[in-house]
């Protein structure tokens, strides 16, 4: 008898636990001090929301259900990704069978794109094309709502803004907001899931990873991470060193010279995703090139920052635990990008690796969706080989390896 109720007490309390409801809120530090929006991803469930400014969240224990009639009767609209790499998706909850309007304009008030579509009650999904470096403004209007956002946009696309009807939502749903709280979102949490929360503020956009426990605070360190082109790039902290949490898109030195590079597959779209790949010397500036295992060199990488030497990556892979674990832990999770298995990968750094492929110097373009990687510092043109870092989809492995300077590859700069 004494057994079964201590049981009952074990099982009450693991009950407890999984069902704690955590209210989160955020802030910024360095070059800002708040936050114009916050991408939260839940990479252990593999759903996602955007927290706008002025909101807090709160993480729903897994155990807990949230009371359908103590939901606003308002519909949110969803914006992801944003800050985007020049496309994004709207997703909303049209409540009757009506014409609705799309309207997009830029931040002076001009209408840049317009779109007029019948919907059905229910989840709804539009895709916008082609937005420029600059934040946006989006209206949808239609019988019995209003919704309104923001997208932020790090990339110039030089081409015509379109929005097209996608139907369903292929993301999760719009959150709902809690009645007579309307500074509240509500996100399902379960205890120890991975969130990566990605702050944006203006031009500055910072990644923090964490298993939220307790009420709490995420603070984002903003700093400066912008290319010649005006590319903006998220940045994250992993141990004591700072590093972009994309891959570089940059067609130009700091300074403004022309630098070498190639879009995979001669397509400029798939560096608005994968970014840009560069042969050692292009990545190195030729004129830095010439040196054996340089340190501090800045590149192709913008002001302030530097490409990486092989110490440095061997620093990030012992922090994580070593090689044989670290390229799992760099890499984004789920298959969206990466091709089956994608093994060892939980991106709990927020470095979220993508297979961006390379261009072989023979004039061959390979790997993509299933390897990438990453220029070092390090290398010897005497010797014809350079130093970099590889990342797989069947393994989860940090391979440390040599290819040919012409070779042309990803960057990562780290922070000075």
């Amino acid at each position: 008898m004494r057994n079964s109720v201590l049981l009952l007490l074990l099982i009450c309390a693991l009950v407890k636990l999984q069902a704690q409801n955590y209210l989160i809120s955020f802030s910024g530090s360095g070059a800002s001090t708040t936050t114009d929006s916050v991408i939260v991803e839940n990479l252990t469930q593999g759903t996602s929301m955007v927290v706008e400014s002025g909101y807090q969240l709160q993480l729903l224990g897994a155990l807990s259900t949230a009371d359908p009639g103590s939901a606003g009767s308002a519909k949110s609209l969803l914006v992801y990704p944003n800050p985007s790499g020049g496309e994004a998706i709207l997703v909303f909850e049209a409540i009757s069978n009506a014409q609705a309007t799309i309207e997009l304009s830029d931040m002076s008030g001009r209408l840049v794109a317009t779109k007029q579509a019948f919907l059905s009650a229910g989840s709804q999904s539009f895709r916008i094309c082609g937005l420029n470096t600059g934040s946006y403004a989006v209206q949808i209007r239609s019988e019995g709502y209003l919704l309104s956002g923001k997208i932020i946009s790090r990339s110039c696309s030089g081409k015509p803004i379109q929005i097209y009807h996608s139907g369903q939502p292929s993301i999760p749903s719009v959150p709902k907001k809690i009645k007579n709280s309307a500074a509240i979102v509500q996100m399902q949490y379960t205890s120890g899931d991975l969130l990566k929360f990605t702050g944006n503020s203006g031009i500055y956009a910072t990644l923090v990873m964490d298993i939220p426990t307790s009420n709490k605070t995420i603070t984002f360190a903003f700093s400066p991470c912008t290319d010649y082109d005006s590319n903006q790039y998220a940045i994250v902290e992993i141990g004591s060193q700072t590093w972009m949490a994309e891959n570089l898109k940059s067609v130009h030195y700091h300074d403004g010279t022309p630098a070498a590079y190639y879009d995979y597959d001669h397509d400029p779209d798939n560096s608005l995703i994968y970014g840009r790949l560069y042969s050692w010397p292009a990545a190195m500036n030729a004129a830095q090139s010439s040196n054996t295992n340089p340190s501090n060199v800045q590149g192709v990488c913008m002001n302030g920052w530097h490409l990486p030497s092989e110490a440095e990556w061997q620093q990030l892979a012992g922090y994580l635990g070593g090689s044989n674990v670290a390229g799992g832990k760099l890499k984004e999770t789920g298959t969206t990008h990466w091709i089956i298995p994608n093994t060892g990968a939980t991106d709990e750094t927020g470095f979220s690796s993508l297979p961006a492929g390379m261009w072989a110097f023979w004039d061959e373009f390979q790997w993509k969706e299933n390897r990438c990687a990453f220029s070092t510092s390090t290398g010897n043109l005497a010797m014809i080989e350079v130093t970099a870092m590889m990342l797989q989809t069947a393994n989860g492995i940090l391979t440390f390896g040599t290819f040919h300077p012409d070779d042309a590859i990803s960057v990562r700069c780290v922070k000075n």
